[in-house]
């Protein structure tokens, strides 16, 4: 199944899950909050699935405390290595596209139930 239809499947069922929620007479206010914050967690995890995949989190340091000895074969990374995988192309994968297109329309349908 494609992506970006399964996204489409998904919206549309909440969408019937707030109309159901509507027809039972719950607020609207407390609907439109967690519309919104589903939406908002939803771009915020597509947003870290994109920096993680674009290897823009190379080159963090691994700190230590006083007096611990073990240390790992990787935490030193060639500088030039550094600067060629961060130089690389931004990769957006299938699932960082439905998590931003979910949580963009989660929130669209949040503002327009509080208007």
């Amino acid at each position: 199944m494609n992506k970006r239809f399964f996204g489409l499947i998904i919206s549309a069922v909440s969408i019937i899950i707030g109309l159901i929620i509507y027809i039972f007479n719950i607020q609207i206010i407390a609907m439109s909050n967690v519309f919104f914050i589903l939406g908002l967690l939803l771009v915020v995890i597509g947003a870290v699935m994109i920096i993680a995949k674009g290897h823009l989190f190379t080159g963090w340091r691994i700190f230590h405390r006083k007096g611990d000895n073990e240390r790992f074969e990787n935490e030193k990374i060639p500088a030039k290595e550094i600067g060629r995988k961060k130089n690389e192309s931004i990769v957006i994968n299938d699932f960082a596209k439905l998590f931003l297109t979910v949580g963009i329309i989660w929130i669209l349908i949040a503002i327009l139930i509080t208007l």
